[in-house]
C-alpha cells in the first residue's frame, strides 16, 4: 500500500514568527537520500528524505540552506550525476551550484546552520524576466532554462557556456523537458502551443497547439515530462472542450489523440517516472503523476483506464511541482501552501521496475544513441544528531481513510477515479519560417544556398597555433569550434578551426548565409545589428557585413584577446594590454588606450561606443573616460561585498546600463566569493554603501544614463540624511548648487548633468533629505539660499 507523508517540518519561511511561504519547487537527488526546495523566501534548502519516509528515523532532517537569489526561486534541479544543483529565480539569473565535500559545512548566503556545503558554481545571466523551470538532458550533456521573457536558453553541462538562444515562442514559456534520447527537447508556453526542438540543430520539429487552444493563461507552471523511452510526451494545462485534461502526444507524428482526464482544475505538472516496471513476461509500463490547482495528485499507470491513486485535499493550494526518485518508486510533490508530500510506492503497488537492457532497446528503436549516463555521485552521509523531537499534532492533512499497523505507523488508502473517454485531436500546421516584417523583396524560391544539411559543431578542444608574438598578457586558448550570436539578431556566426586555417560561416534560419575562409585560426569574434568582426591568429582583424562582403582587413600588430561590437562600435583587446576601438561604418579610429595588464574577464562596448572591461584579478569593472583616454573603475567586489545598495536585478524594460554594469561584474566573478568577511563593522557598510553610490553617479555619466544618475543621487542623499552626515551632505549639495557670484578667475561650471539643470535636482534632493529630519538646519539653508537665487535671477 502506498505510504503518504507531508512532514509539518519540510518549511520554507524567514523565522519562525512568520507563516510558512510558497514551495515552488522540488528535486530529488540521484542517489535518494536527499531533496531539494525552492520557494518565495528566495531561498533553496536541501532536506534529508529518511526522516520524510520514516518518522522514527534519527537522522538530521535540515541539511543546508542556499540563500544567493535575490528573488522567488521557481525551479530547482539537481543533475543526474547529482555533482550538480540549478536553480532558477524570478531575479532572472539561474545559478549552479556544486557540492563542496572538502570545504566545512556553510549555508551559502545564509545565518541557518548547516551539514553540508553547497558552493556557487556559476551564475547563468541570459533571462530579462523569471527563470520559470529548467532541464537537463539524460547524459548532462545540456541544460536548459525557460523563463517569462518567451526565451528558452541552450546551456553546456560541462562548461555552462550558452550554446544556443531559441526564440520560437510569442509567449511565456512555463515548462521544458529533454527527451530521455536526447533528440528533441519540449517546451510549453503561454501562447497555447508546445513545441518540439531537434537537439541536433535546436531546429523546430513540431508545433502542437490543438489541445491548448482554450487553455487558460493562469496556471502558474506547465511542467511536461516524457516517458521513459521518450515515446510519449505528457504535457500539462491541455483542455478537452470544457475538461481540464493532460494530452498525450506521440513521438514522430506529434498527434494528441489521448489525454487523461479527470482533474477539476488545469494540471500544472506532469511527472513520468523515470523507470519502466514489468510482470514477469508482460510489456512494461510507464508511471505517470499529474498533479493540478484542483489541490490534488493521481497517478496513472499505462494500460489500466483509471488512476491508480488519486490523492484529493493532499494540499490546501495548487501543486506546484512533481519528482519522482531515480528508482521509480517514491514521488515528492510541493504545493503553494508551503508544504511537500511524499508518496512511497513499492513492487506491490506498481511493478518490480524492467531491467535497464530493455528500456535501452526501447531508446535505442526511437533512435537513441547510445551514451554512457554520468555516474551518480553519493552525497556524504549525514552527521548524526539527537533524537527528533515529537510533534503533539501528526504531519499529515488528508481528508481520507487513516488507518494505523501495528507499530502504530500511518497509511492512507487510496481513492480511485473512473476512467474517461480519450480525445480526438488532428496534427496541427508547423510553418516551416517565420513571417518576415520588412517589405525588401524576398529572394527567389530558387536561390542557392550553401549546404543545407551542415553538421553541427563538434564539442570545442583546445588548438596548438602559432601566435607570432613576443607580448606578455594571458594566455590564448584558441578554440576548434566556437559560435557567436547577440539578442535580435537572426543569426549565428560559426567558427571551425584547425591549426592552419577556419572556416567563418554565417547561418540564420537554419541556412548557411555565407562562408569564408582564413589561412589561419580565428582567435574570437563579435557581432552586432552592423558587423561582424573577426581576429585571427596573423594578428589581422576582418571585418563583415551581414551578407558577407568584406569591408576591412586591418594588421593590428599583435594578437586581439577579446573583441566587443555594439551598433557600429568595434573594440579590440590586444595582447598587449591596449584597446583600440572604431566607428566601424565610418572607418574612423576613435581611440588607443592602454588597460591594466589584468585577466579580462568580459568586455562589451556600451551603445554610446564606451568600451566596458571586467578585469578579474582586481575585481573591478573599468570603463573608459573619452574626456581624460582612460579607465575609470565604475563597479568593485569591494564595494559589492558590503554596500547594502547593491543590486543588479533589472526591471524589464528599463535602461539601466550601470546596473548592467554591476551585473556583468557579478556573474564574470561569480566563481569567486562575493560574501563579506567576518567582523565587518557598520562603518565599513556605511562607507562603502556611500563610495558604491558615489561611483554610480559617475557611471552613469560616462554611459549617459540619466535615470540611474538620478536615482543614486536621491539614494545618497538618503544615505547621507539618514545617518546624518553633515560634512559629506554640505559638499554634495554645494556641487549641485554650484557658484552663487560671479568669479571671474574660478574655474567654469556646467549648470546641468546628462541633460537635467543641476540645480533642479538639488531641489528634488533637498526634498528628500527633509524627509529624515535629521539636517534640517542644513537643508533650510541650502533651500533659502535657493530661492533667493530664484528671486534674483526673475
Amino acid at each position: 500500500m502506498v505510504h503518504i507523508t507531508v512532514p509539518d517540518w519540510v518549511v520554507h519561511k524567514p523565522d519562525e514568527r512568520t507563516k510558512r511561504t510558497t514551495i515552488y519547487s522540488v528535486s530529488v537527488h540521484p542517489d535518494g537520500t536527499r531533496i531539494a526546495t525552492g520557494g518565495l523566501d528566495t531561498k533553496i534548502r536541501i532536506w534529508a528524505t529518511a526522516p520524510i519516509l520514516d518518522e522514527d528515523a534519527r537522522e538530521p532532517r535540515h541539511l543546508c540552506t542556499l540563500a544567493r537569489h535575490t528573488g522567488a526561486v521557481l525551479a530547482v534541479r539537481f543533475s543526474h550525476s547529482g555533482r550538480y544543483l540549478v536553480s532558477g529565480s524570478d531575479d532572472t539569473v539561474a545559478v549552479v551550484w556544486e557540492l563542496d565535500e572538502s570545504a566545512a559545512p556553510t549555508s551559502f548566503g545564509s545565518s541557518e546552520p548547516a551539514l553540508e556545503h553547497w558552493r556557487m558554481h556559476r551564475r547563468l545571466p541570459g533571462h530579462t524576466s523569471d527563470v520559470t523551470d529548467i532541464s537537463w538532458s539524460e547524459s548532462d550533456t545540456y541544460l536548459a532554462t525557460v523563463g517569462l521573457d518567451s526565451l528558452v536558453i541552450i546551456w553546456s553541462g560541462d562548461t555552462f557556456d550558452r550554446v544556443r538562444t531559441i526564440r520560437g515562442h510569442h509567449g511565456f514559456v512555463k515548462g521544458v523537458a529533454f527527451d530521455p534520447t536526447e533528440l528533441f527537447l519540449a517546451t510549453s508556453s503561454d501562447d497555447r502551443t508546445v513545441k518540439v526542438w531537434r537537439t541536433h540543430d535546436w531546429g523546430l520539429e513540431a508545433s502542437i497547439s490543438d489541445p491548448f487552444r482554450s487553455s487558460p493563461s493562469s496556471t502558474f507552471f506547465h511542467r511536461l515530462s516524457w516517458t521513459p523511452d521518450g515515446k510519449f510526451l505528457l504535457t500539462a494545462n491541455a483542455m478537452n472542450g470544457p475538461v481540464f485534461v493532460s494530452s498525450i502526444v506521440e513521438r514522430y507524428t506529434w498527434a494528441s489523440d489521448l489525454a487523461l482526464v479527470g482533474h477539476e482544475h488545469a494540471v500544472s505538472v506532469a511527472a513520468c517516472s523515470p523507470q519502466w516496471f514489468q510482470r514477469g513476461d508482460q510489456p512494461p509500463v510507464s508511471v505517470v503523476a499529474l498533479g493540478a490547482q484542483d489541490q490534488t495528485v493521481s497517478v496513472w499507470v499505462t494500460g489500466i483506464p483509471r488512476p491508480l491513486l488519486v490523492a484529493r485535499d493532499l494540499f490546501e493550494r495548487h501543486v506546484m511541482d512533481m519528482q519522482w526518485s531515480a528508482d521509480g518508486y517514491t514521488l515528492y510533490a510541493c504545493s503553494s501552501d508551503g508544504t511537500v508530500a511524499a508518496l512511497a510506492f513499492d513492487a506491490s503497488d506498481l511493478a518490480p521496475v524492467a531491467p535497464d537492457d530493455v528500456l535501452a532497446t526501447a531508446r535505442r528503436q526511437l533512435g537513441a544513441v547510445p551514451r554512457a549516463r554520468p555516474a551518480v555521485r553519493q552525497a556524504p552521509p549525514q552527521r548524526p544528531l539527537a533524537p527528533p523531537i515529537l510533534h503533539a499534532h501528526p504531519p499529515q492533512r488528508l481528508v481520507q481513510t487513516i488507518t494505523r499497523d501495528q507499530h502504530g505507523k500511518r497509511r492512507i488508502c487510496p481513492t480511485p477515479v473512473g476512467a474517461s473517454p480519450a480525445v480526438t485531436t488532428t496534427m496541427p500546421n508547423i510553418p516551416t519560417e517565420p513571417p518576415t516584417l520588412v517589405s525588401w523583396p524576398r529572394p527567389d524560391p530558387r536561390t542557392r544556398f550553401f549546404d543545407t544539411h551542415r553538421t553541427p559543431l563538434e564539442p570545442a578542444h583546445p588548438l596548438d597555433v602559432d601566435l607570432d608574438d613576443e607580448q606578455v598578457m594571458d594566455d590564448i586558448s584558441v578554440a576548434s569550434s566556437q559560435t557567436y550570436t547577440q539578442d535580435g539578431i537572426e543569426g549565428v556566426l560559426e567558427v571551425r578551426n584547425d591549426a592552419h586555417s577556419a572556416e567563418i560561416a554565417w547561418v540564420a534560419h537554419e541556412r548557411v548565409r555565407w562562408v569564408d575562409y582564413a589561412p589561419c585560426a580565428v582567435l574570437c569574434a563579435a557581432i552586432s545589428p552592423c558587423v561582424v568582426c573577426v581576429a585571427l591568429c596573423d594578428h589581422t582583424l576582418v571585418w563583415y557585413t551581414h551578407h558577407g562582403r568584406r569591408t576591412a582587413s586591418m594588421m593590428l600588430g599583435v594578437p586581439t584577446v577579446k573583441l566587443a561590437a555594439c551598433g557600429p562600435y568595434v573594440a579590440a583587446l590586444g595582447r598587449d594590454a591596449r584597446v583600440r576601438w572604431w566607428h566601424a561604418q565610418q572607418r574612423v579610429a576613435l581611440g588607443d588606450v592602454p588597460l591594466p595588464r589584468d585577466s579580462v574577464a568580459a568586455m562589451y562596448i556600451h551603445t554610446n561606443g564606451v568600451p566596458v572591461a571586467v578585469l578579474r584579478r582586481r575585481q573591478c569593472i573599468v570603463a573608459l573616460d573619452t574626456k581624460t583616454q582612460a579607465f575609470v573603475c565604475i563597479g568593485h567586489a569591494a564595494l559589492a561585498r558590503l554596500s547594502t545598495s547593491w543590486d543588479v536585478r533589472l526591471r524589464q524594460g528599463a535602461h539601466a546600463p550601470v546596473r548592467q554594469a554591476e551585473r556583468v561584474l557579478n556573474d564574470a566573478l561569480a566563481t569567486q566569493t562575493m560574501e563579506p568577511e567576518r567582523g565587518v563593522t557598520p562603518v565599513r557598510v556605511l562607507t562603502a554603501t556611500i563610495r558604491h553610490l558615489e561611483m554610480r553617479m559617475q557611471a552613469a555619466e560616462l554611459l549617459e544614463s540619466a535615470g540611474e544618475y538620478r536615482e543614486a543621487l536621491h539614494a545618497l542623499a538618503t544615505v547621507l540624511a539618514t545617518e546624518g552626515l553633515a560634512l559629506q551632505a554640505d559638499d554634495l549639495l554645494r556641487s549641485l548648487l554650484g557658484p552663487m557670484y560671479y568669479r571671474p578667475d574660478a574655474p567654469a561650471w556646467n549648470p546641468c548633468v546628462l541633460g537635467m539643470p543641476k540645480r533642479e535636482l538639488l531641489a528634488s534632493v533637498l526634498t528628500t533629505m527633509q524627509q529624515h529630519r535629521r539636517l534640517d538646519t542644513l537643508v533650510h539653508g541650502v533651500q533659502h539660499v535657493l530661492r533667493t537665487l530664484a528671486s534674483d535671477a526673475t
